[in-house]
């Protein structure tokens, strides 16, 4: 059974068997949305990000007001110059170089896999989708669907006047259906497989290898966001600079996020070696972590991750070789050893910290599992060298502290956007 809580701009929740209805309505509505210039999208989604920020009910909620800081038009432009260069390329056929005309069609729908660990991160996948003017059908997880569904009736209630002519949020909306079935059941899920013209699939290894097997269109496009893993690395320049301890509050920022569940999250920072000794630095680290209001510092933790990061304390705390500063609760770890490697994430605020001769020691380490590599390096020739190395072995993002959650594109190295849509042509 396939639950439905947004469909045709309703939100009521309905039941149905199969996806027969729900592809049949998203294909037809997809249309309405089709026919919006990009800056009328734009302009709707400006104003949800407007509303949002002045609703006390969504603002509350952990990363809405992140979300609208997104939708700021400023972005939305930025995100279409940068996949398409210019948005009348979506607007009708353009001539290019009078070699040909080109024109930047929707593949159709886009049928959307959405893990549990970022609560906004179906909304965010959402919106690339409706950028590109393609139907949406988007399996969410039922612990984010009030922030999702919330988001989705602010859009619906949404109305703009250019030109004399109105606009309303619905014309977007009534492209998306929301859906939730379980993962498990085989046929549902290789019936919403074969109605995609894109899959987007965002999770875990498991998940995305049962994802990628199911049977599809031969003409459907994969775009796959699996699990990595982000680090940062530290120069002794810059940690001898009197901007080391305002950048530590900004990379403990990033560490607290997500309870570090994000692919984006720190799970190790390694720090050259300088003037400051590495258990000086963890209490600094220390010190940043007490600066965090409580509404964000304890939070409640998943009970494995509590459990892993009690046992880690305890092997910490009994080893000679090995050092520990924690809060008297679980709300942070910092975890000091002389093994120079990417650590097992622990989850749940917990920091490992080294030291290292030279930040090119972690170079070896970096795979295509890297997402995100938080830097601080004095040097901007030394920055830009080591970004170039780093991203050569396979970091798809090089950020300052602080940096390491925000949502840019491209994002693990694709334009998602331009894989959105059939580039098609007129030769005369």
């Amino acid at each position: 059974m396939i639950k439905c809580y947004s469909l045709d701009g309703f939100f009521e929740e309905k039941n149905f068997q199969n996806f027969s209805k729900i592809k049949k309505i998203i294909n037809k509505n997809r249309t309405d949305l089709y026919n919006l210039k990009p800056d009328i999208i734009v302009e709707l989604l400006n104003a949800l990000s407007k509303k949002i920020i002045f609703n006390s009910n969504i603002n509350s909620i952990p990363g809405a007001t992140y979300v609208a800081l997104w939708l700021r038009r400023e972005n939305l432009q930025r995100m279409y110059r940068i996949n398409y260069c210019k948005t009348s390329y979506l607007e009708d056929f353009q001539s290019f170089e009078n070699y040909f005309e080109l024109y930047a069609q929707p593949r159709g729908i886009v049928c959307q896999w959405v893990s549990s660990n970022v609560p906004t991160l179906a909304f965010f996948s959402l919106i690339q989708v409706i950028l590109s003017r393609n139907g949406s059908i988007i399996k969410v997880p039922e612990e984010n669907l009030n922030l999702i569904l919330s988001l989705l009736k602010n859009l619906n209630e949404i109305s703009i006047d250019i030109d004399g002519k109105t606009y309303s949020g619905t014309e977007i909306s009534r492209s998306i259906a929301v859906v939730s079935f379980k993962g498990k059941d085989y046929d549902l899920s290789k019936e919403f497989s074969m109605i995609a013209d894109v899959k987007i699939a965002w999770g875990g290894s498991e998940a995305i290898r049962v994802i990628t097997s199911l049977p599809q269109k031969e003409h459907c496009e994969t775009i796959i966001f699996g699990p990595k893993y982000s680090f940062g690395v530290f120069d002794k320049d810059f940690i001898n600079n009197n901007i080391f301890d305002k950048a530590l509050d900004d990379a403990i920022k990033d560490v607290v996020i997500f309870n570090q569940m994000a692919c984006s999250s720190p799970h190790v920072y390694f720090f050259e070696k300088s003037k400051y000794s590495l258990k000086e630095i963890s209490f600094k680290i220390k010190s940043s972590f007490e600066k965090i209001p409580d509404k964000l510092i304890k939070e409640l933790l998943p009970w494995g991750v509590a459990l892993n990061i009690i046992n880690t304390r305890g092997i910490y705390l009994l080893s000679v070789d090995k050092d520990i500063l924690k809060s008297e609760d679980l709300s942070w770890t910092i975890l000091l050893n002389d093994e120079i490697c990417l650590e097992e994430p622990i989850q749940g605020k917990c920091i490992f910290i080294k030291e290292i001769g030279d930040i090119n020691e972690v170079l070896p380490f970096i795979t295509r599992k890297i997402q995100v590599i938080c830097i601080g390096i004095q040097d901007s020739i030394k920055k830009k060298e080591f970004a170039k190395n780093a991203t050569y072995y396979g970091a798809d993002r090089i950020v300052a502290p602080g940096k390491m959650h925000d949502f840019d594109l491209p994002w693990d190295g694709i334009m998602t956007l331009n894989r959105l849509v059939r580039w098609v042509f007129i030769k005369n």
